[in-house]
Protein backbone atom coordinates (compact mmCIF):
# COMPACT_ATOMS: atom_id res chain seq x y z
CA UNK A 1 0.00 0.00 0.00
CA UNK A 2 1.13 3.41 -0.78
CA UNK A 3 1.24 5.80 1.98
CA UNK A 4 0.27 9.28 1.21
CA UNK A 5 2.46 11.82 2.91
CA UNK A 6 0.78 14.94 3.86
CA UNK A 7 2.93 17.99 3.78
CA UNK A 8 2.71 20.24 6.72
CA UNK A 9 2.66 23.65 5.18
CA UNK A 10 3.51 25.40 8.43
CA UNK A 11 6.82 23.54 8.89
CA UNK A 12 8.20 24.73 5.56
CA UNK A 13 7.75 28.47 5.94
CA UNK A 14 9.42 31.07 8.14
CA UNK A 15 7.37 32.98 10.61
CA UNK A 16 7.40 36.73 10.78
CA UNK A 17 9.24 36.59 14.11
CA UNK A 18 12.01 34.43 12.65
CA UNK A 19 12.46 36.81 9.73
CA UNK A 20 12.59 39.83 12.05
CA UNK A 21 15.24 38.17 14.23
CA UNK A 22 17.42 37.47 11.18
CA UNK A 23 17.04 41.05 9.89
CA UNK A 24 17.95 42.46 13.33
CA UNK A 25 21.03 40.24 13.56
CA UNK A 26 22.18 41.35 10.10
CA UNK A 27 21.58 44.98 11.09
CA UNK A 28 23.69 44.60 14.23
CA UNK A 29 26.54 42.98 12.30
CA UNK A 30 26.43 45.78 9.69
CA UNK A 31 26.47 48.42 12.44
CA UNK A 32 29.60 46.82 13.89
CA UNK A 33 31.40 46.31 10.57
CA UNK A 34 30.69 49.63 8.82
CA UNK A 35 32.67 51.93 11.16
CA UNK A 36 35.61 49.51 11.02
CA UNK A 37 35.47 49.52 7.22
CA UNK A 38 35.44 53.34 7.08
CA UNK A 39 38.35 53.49 9.55
CA UNK A 40 40.39 51.13 7.42
CA UNK A 41 39.75 53.28 4.34
CA UNK A 42 41.03 56.38 6.17
CA UNK A 43 44.17 54.52 7.25
CA UNK A 44 44.76 53.37 3.67
CA UNK A 45 44.42 56.93 2.36
CA UNK A 46 46.85 58.21 4.99
CA UNK A 47 49.31 55.48 3.98
CA UNK A 48 48.96 56.55 0.35
CA UNK A 49 49.72 60.19 1.26
CA UNK A 50 52.80 58.97 3.14
CA UNK A 51 53.87 57.07 0.02
CA UNK A 52 53.42 60.26 -2.04
CA UNK A 53 55.56 62.12 0.52
CA UNK A 54 58.24 59.44 0.20
CA UNK A 55 58.14 59.72 -3.60
CA UNK A 56 58.71 63.47 -3.24
CA UNK A 57 61.59 62.83 -0.85
CA UNK A 58 63.23 60.40 -3.28
CA UNK A 59 62.80 62.89 -6.15
CA UNK A 60 64.42 65.65 -4.04
CA UNK A 61 67.33 63.39 -3.12
CA UNK A 62 67.80 62.36 -6.77
CA UNK A 63 67.71 66.02 -7.80
CA UNK A 64 70.41 66.81 -5.20
CA UNK A 65 72.56 63.91 -6.39
CA UNK A 66 72.59 65.36 -9.92
CA UNK A 67 72.99 68.99 -8.78
CA UNK A 68 76.01 69.02 -6.51
CA UNK A 69 74.15 68.34 -3.27
CA UNK A 70 71.64 71.16 -3.52
CA UNK A 71 67.89 70.54 -3.30
CA UNK A 72 65.03 72.11 -5.26
CA UNK A 73 63.92 75.45 -3.84
CA UNK A 74 60.27 75.10 -4.94
CA UNK A 75 57.70 72.32 -5.10
CA UNK A 76 57.27 70.28 -8.29
CA UNK A 77 54.76 71.83 -10.69
CA UNK A 78 55.12 69.84 -13.89
CA UNK A 79 57.27 72.45 -15.61
CA UNK A 80 60.38 72.74 -13.40
CA UNK A 81 63.45 70.50 -13.26
CA UNK A 82 62.30 68.97 -9.95
CA UNK A 83 59.26 67.47 -11.75
CA UNK A 84 61.49 65.48 -14.07
CA UNK A 85 62.72 63.37 -11.14
CA UNK A 86 59.31 61.78 -10.56
CA UNK A 87 58.52 58.34 -12.01
CA UNK A 88 58.21 58.52 -15.79
CA UNK A 89 60.43 61.61 -16.11
CA UNK A 90 63.85 61.68 -17.71
CA UNK A 91 65.73 63.57 -14.92
CA UNK A 92 67.48 65.48 -17.69
CA UNK A 93 65.07 68.38 -17.53
CA UNK A 94 63.14 67.67 -20.74
CA UNK A 95 60.23 65.45 -19.65
CA UNK A 96 58.29 65.80 -16.41
CA UNK A 97 57.42 62.63 -14.57
CA UNK A 98 53.96 61.60 -13.45
CA UNK A 99 52.65 63.13 -10.25
CA UNK A 100 51.53 60.64 -7.59
CA UNK A 101 47.78 60.07 -7.30
CA UNK A 102 45.96 61.89 -4.50
CA UNK A 103 44.02 59.15 -2.64
CA UNK A 104 41.14 61.51 -1.84
CA UNK A 105 40.51 62.74 -5.41
CA UNK A 106 41.97 59.76 -7.32
CA UNK A 107 43.73 62.19 -9.64
CA UNK A 108 47.42 62.71 -10.25
CA UNK A 109 47.85 66.45 -10.72
CA UNK A 110 50.75 68.76 -9.95
CA UNK A 111 48.44 71.19 -8.15
CA UNK A 112 48.27 68.66 -5.29
CA UNK A 113 51.86 69.72 -4.51
CA UNK A 114 52.06 72.97 -2.62
CA UNK A 115 54.76 75.15 -1.17
CA UNK A 116 54.93 75.29 2.62
CA UNK A 117 56.96 77.62 4.79
CA UNK A 118 59.27 75.61 7.02
CA UNK A 119 62.61 76.88 8.25
CA UNK A 120 63.15 74.71 11.35
CA UNK A 121 62.42 71.01 10.81
CA UNK A 122 62.82 70.08 14.50
CA UNK A 123 60.29 72.74 15.57
CA UNK A 124 57.88 71.66 12.82
CA UNK A 125 58.04 68.03 13.95
CA UNK A 126 57.23 69.09 17.53
CA UNK A 127 54.02 70.88 16.46
CA UNK A 128 50.59 69.33 16.78
CA UNK A 129 49.30 68.19 13.36
CA UNK A 130 46.57 70.87 13.48
CA UNK A 131 49.23 73.60 13.93
CA UNK A 132 51.67 72.42 11.24
CA UNK A 133 52.59 74.56 8.24
CA UNK A 134 50.47 72.46 5.86
CA UNK A 135 47.37 72.20 8.09
CA UNK A 136 44.15 73.54 6.55
CA UNK A 137 45.00 72.60 2.97
CA UNK A 138 43.06 70.11 0.85
CA UNK A 139 43.02 66.43 1.75
CA UNK A 140 45.87 64.39 0.28
CA UNK A 141 48.07 67.33 -0.69
CA UNK A 142 51.82 67.11 -0.24
CA UNK A 143 53.80 70.17 0.81
CA UNK A 144 57.43 70.80 -0.07
CA UNK A 145 59.75 73.40 1.41
CA UNK A 146 63.25 74.16 0.21
CA UNK A 147 65.25 75.26 3.26
CA UNK A 148 68.34 77.47 3.20
CA UNK A 149 70.09 78.87 0.17
CA UNK A 150 72.90 77.26 -1.77
CA UNK A 151 76.10 79.08 -2.69
CA UNK A 152 74.65 79.85 -6.14
CA UNK A 153 71.42 81.14 -4.58
CA UNK A 154 69.23 79.07 -6.91
CA UNK A 155 68.63 75.93 -4.85
CA UNK A 156 68.35 74.90 -1.21
CA UNK A 157 70.67 73.17 1.23
CA UNK A 158 67.84 71.15 2.80
CA UNK A 159 64.16 70.32 2.37
CA UNK A 160 61.03 69.30 4.27
CA UNK A 161 57.99 67.34 3.07
CA UNK A 162 54.57 67.20 4.78
CA UNK A 163 51.19 65.69 3.89
CA UNK A 164 47.52 66.42 4.66
CA UNK A 165 45.16 63.83 6.18
CA UNK A 166 41.36 63.39 5.94
CA UNK A 167 40.75 66.03 8.64
CA UNK A 168 42.88 68.60 6.74
CA UNK A 169 45.63 68.41 9.36
CA UNK A 170 49.22 67.37 8.82
CA UNK A 171 49.88 63.65 9.08
CA UNK A 172 50.87 62.71 12.59
CA UNK A 173 54.37 61.61 13.53
CA UNK A 174 55.32 58.46 15.41
CA UNK A 175 54.94 60.18 18.80
CA UNK A 176 51.43 61.34 19.75
CA UNK A 177 50.81 65.04 19.10
CA UNK A 178 53.70 65.43 16.65
CA UNK A 179 53.85 66.07 12.90
CA UNK A 180 55.39 63.78 10.30
CA UNK A 181 58.06 65.72 8.40
CA UNK A 182 60.38 63.99 5.94
CA UNK A 183 63.70 65.77 5.63
CA UNK A 184 67.45 65.29 5.36
CA UNK A 185 67.82 66.92 8.78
Amino acid sequence: MLKIFRRNRRSQAFTLIELLVVVIIIGILAAIALPNFIGVQDKARAASVKANMRTTQIAAESFATDNGGTYPSTQPDGSNAFSTYYPGGDSGGTKAGNPPVNPFTNKGVWTDFISVSITDVTAERAKAPSAAAIAGNSQGQVGYAGIGTSATGTNSTSYAVEGVDAAKNALGGSAPGTTLVLSNQ
